[in-house]
Parts: C-alpha cells; sequence; structure tokens
C-alpha cells in the first residue's frame, strides 16, 4: 500500500484567489442589491403608514359622526312622540270643546223655546186680561142698556122678553169661547171657534189675533205646515195688525222644525227687518244665534262694509 502525504499537497494559488474573488464579488452584488432595496422600500413604507393614519382617522370621524346620528335620532325620536301626545292632547280638547259648544248651543235653544214659551203665554195673559176687560165692558153696556129700558119702559102691549135675537152671536162671544178653549188646551174646538169668528166677523180688531190663535193651535200640535200656512195669512192679511210681527216670528219657527232652514233662516231675518223694535224681533236675533246663522245676509255685510 502506498501512503500518501498531506503536508506535501499544496493548492495551486490561482484558484484559491479565484475563489475569493467571486466569493466578493457576490457579497458586493449582494449588499448592492439589498441597499437598493432598502432604498426603494423605505419611501414606499412611509406612505403606507401615512395612507394607514389617514384610514384610522377617517374610521374614527365615522365612528364619531355613527355616536352623533344615534344620539340625534333618538333626540328626533324623542321630540316626534312628544309632538304625537301634543297633536293628541290638541285633538282631545277640539273633541271636548266640540261637545260643549254643542251641548251650551242645545241648553241655549231650549231657554229661548223656553222664554219663547214663556212670552207666548205672558201674551195669552195679556189677551185674557184683555178679553175679560172686554167682556166685561159689554156686561157694563148691557147692564146700561137695560137701566135705561126700566128707566124708559116699552110701549103698552109689547113684550120685551118676547125679542127673538137673529143672526151669529157678537164678536166678543165668538172670540171669548174659542179663545176659552185655547187656554183649556182644546185646541181644535178652539180653532173652530176662531174659524167662525173670521167666517163673521173678518175685518175687526181681533181679526188678526183669531187668526193668529189658529196658528199656535197648530204650532202647539205640532202641525207644523199648518202652522206656517196660519201664520202667514196673519201677515199678508192683516200686516198692520198687532200680531204681525209674532205671526211671522212663528212662521219662521214652524220652518225651523220642519228643517226647513233655509227658509226659516230667511223669515226671522225678515222679522228683524221688518219689525226692528219690536220683542219679535228680538227673539229671532236670539234664536238665529243660538242655531249659529248671522242676523243679515253675509252680502248685504260685506255690500254695507264696502260703503264704508
Amino acid at each position: 500500500m502506498m501512503a500518501v502525504s498531506f503536508s506535501k499537497l499544496t493548492i495551486p494559488k490561482f484558484k484559491e484567489s479565484r475563489w475569493v474573488e467571486l466569493a466578493r464579488k457576490f457579497i458586493l452584488c449582494f449588499l448592492f442589491i439589498l441597499g437598493f432595496t432598502i432604498l426603494e422600500v423605505y419611501p414606499a413604507s412611509k406612505e403606507i403608514i401615512r395612507l394607514q393614519a389617514d384610514v384610522t382617522l377617517l374610521q374614527q370621524q365615522i365612528r364619531d359622526l355613527q355616536k352623533s346620528f344615534d344620539s340625534q335620532g333618538a333626540v328626533l325620536k324623542t321630540l316626534v312622540e312628544q309632538l304625537s301626545d301634543q297633536i293628541a292632547v290638541l285633538k282631545k280638547s277640539v273633541e271636548e270643546v266640540k261637545g260643549s259648544n254643542q251641548q251650551t248651543q242645545a241648553a241655549v235653544s231650549a231657554r229661548i223655546d223656553s222664554i219663547t214659551g214663556q212670552f207666548s203665554s205672558l201674551n195669552s195673559g195679556v189677551d185674557v186680561v184683555l178679553d175679560k176687560i172686554s167682556k166685561l165692558s159689554q156686561q157694563l153696556a148691557e147692564t146700561k142698556t137695560k137701566v135705561e129700558s126700566l128707566d124708559n119702559p116699552p110701549p103698552t102691549g109689547t113684550n120685551p122678553g118676547a125679542v127673538a135675537r137673529t143672526g151669529p152671536p157678537s164678536p166678543e162671544e165668538l172670540y171669548n169661547a174659542a179663545y176659552a178653549d185655547f187656554i183649556k188646551g182644546s185646541y181644535d174646538l178652539a180653532k173652530q171657534g176662531f174659524e167662525e169668528y173670521l167666517k163673521h166677523y173678518p175685518d175687526t180688531e181681533l181679526s188678526d189675533n183669531a187668526q193668529y190663535w189658529i196658528g199656535e193651535s197648530h204650532y202647539v200640535q205640532r202641525k207644523f205646515s199648518d202652522a206656517v200656512q196660519a201664520f202667514d195669512k196673519v201677515v199678508q192679511n192683516y200686516p198692520k195688525g198687532d200680531k204681525a210681527p209674532a205671526a211671522a216670528l212663528k212662521k219662521g219657527y214652524s220652518l225651523l222644525e220642519m228643517k226647513n232652514n233655509e227658509a226659516g233662516i230667511r223669515e226671522l231675518r225678515g222679522v228683524i227687518q221688518k219689525y226692528p223694535n219690536s220683542d219679535s224681533a228680538q227673539l229671532a236675533k236670539d234664536r238665529l244665534n243660538a242655531i249659529g246663522a248671522p242676523t243679515e245676509k253675509t252680502s248685504s255685510i260685506r255690500k254695507s262694509s264696502g260703503r264704508r
């Protein structure tokens, strides 16, 4: 076997220096590339960091806006609920006021009807007193006639008691009998009596009264259509009579009771215009106010305002 001595083995120098040179070049190239890469990456990293900061800031602003929106939304919701509650309260108040107004109008209307009834009763009482005075005057005249007949006896051969009365009863007797039936509530008999009176005495101081009480008899019996016709005859046949204003007033009442509001309001306004200083005119105003109707036509009010 042959022995090898490593001490005598030598590596050529040119080979050793070549490898070292290559290593150096490789290291230099690596360092150059690494430095270039670092130089390129560093500015990009700064830009990324800045963008990330901007994104973070935007995200924070979005969160702040979301919180603000949630807070304002809660406030708006609360305000809407409060407004809804206030609207409900106002609606309830309006309904209460409306109901109270209707009750007030009904009470006023009932009061007016009551006053009207009292006024009619008062008129009736006055008429009764006047009728009694008329009757007493008639009795006084008859008594005076009897006294005069006693002072001046008829010639011999005549019989005073044998004088037979012919023709209808006196106007006072007919009127008083019919009015007594009305006071007792016998309205049909009263109408017959007053119609009989007008048949025989159509043009006396009490003729308009008789026609008026015919209308009142119908009105009390709620025969409003007949009442309208009867009251209208008072106004047409006796326009200057004492009962004309009251007849026109009750005609208006009757039309309202028949739900003919337009004609009823027109009739009551006519009472105010034709008889402005009468009690009937004041009652007509009260009734118009009670039903919420103006006492004058709107057009006439506007014309008067324009002239001013």
